[in-house]
């Protein structure tokens, strides 16, 4: 008699989610609306949908509105093991017509001017040099050998592919709604996914100088909205990683 045996169930994927900013670190401000406080709300109904979803694990790296520096995120993504990080945060610009939906990713290509310079803005928040060096592995980088240096080059490639990937398959389910905001993706090196040894992505949802925008962005119907389609990504992105799994595995 030929015995079938079942295939393992695929694991649910650990996704750790990161309103950007908090506290005494508001983020951008304009017309009223604070980064921080839109960041956090959207990602609060973002945890909401994945904890209905036995798929998915979820973290938050803040659950209220308290100051958290950068280097302290990266270090609970990579303490809790997770296999996702999705940072959200708000953008701004001098130029008010400035709009849309931006996924950032980290690789090797130079970044363009204003990708370099919203980066840069990010990351300056990180002063602690201490900090900087623990989480980047300080002098113990210069020690590894040749083929330790070699997996490393490896591991990261894969988290960088794994992160275009993602950034992807957010950048089609928004280009499935016509009446969504433009979408694009782009890369620049912030800190929270140029440090994170997990495949990233940092969402910034749209312009807070924009009037029009920013009139979306406090509704909580378009905050909703947001986290469906952030959402209904990762969904689509655990779908094709788990059928990619088992194609090797076979």
């Amino acid at each position: 008699m030929l015995i079938l045996a079942a295939s393992p169930a695929a694991s649910a994927l650990h996704i750790m989610l990161d309103p950007g900013h908090g506290g005494v670190d508001t983020g951008a401000v304009y017309s009223g609306a604070k980064e921080a406080d839109l960041v956090l709300k959207v990602a609060q109904k973002l945890q909401g949908l994945l904890e209905k979803d036995s798929q998915f694990t979820v973290t938050m790296t803040r659950t209220s509105d308290r100051n958290l520096g950068l280097p302290e995120r990266v270090k609970m993504a990579e303490s809790s093991k997770v296999d996702l990080f999705v940072s959200l945060h708000a953008n701004a610009a001098a130029d008010q017509r400035a709009k849309g939906v931006e996924f950032f990713f980290q690789n090797n290509l130079p970044p363009d001017e204003d990708a370099l310079f919203l980066a840069s803005q990010e990351n300056q928040m990180v002063l602690n040099r201490r900090e900087l060096q623990e989480i980047s592995g300080g002098d113990e980088l210069s020690k590894k050998g040749d083929v330790a240096a070699i997996v490393e080059d490896l591991q990261r490639q894969s988290r960088m592919n794994s992160s275009l990937r993602l950034t992807q398959t957010l950048s089609q389910v928004w280009e499935r709604d016509s009446n969504a905001a433009q979408a694009t993706i782009k890369q620049a090196p912030f800190y929270v996914i140029s440090k994170t040894s997990m495949p990233s992505v940092l969402i910034e949802i749209g312009f807070l100088t924009n009037p029009k925008e920013v009139k979306k962005l406090v509704s909580t119907n378009y905050q909703s909205d947001l986290a469906q389609k952030i959402y209904n990504a990762l969904l689509s992105y655990k779908e094709k990683m788990d059928n990619h799994t088992a194609k090797t595995l076979n």
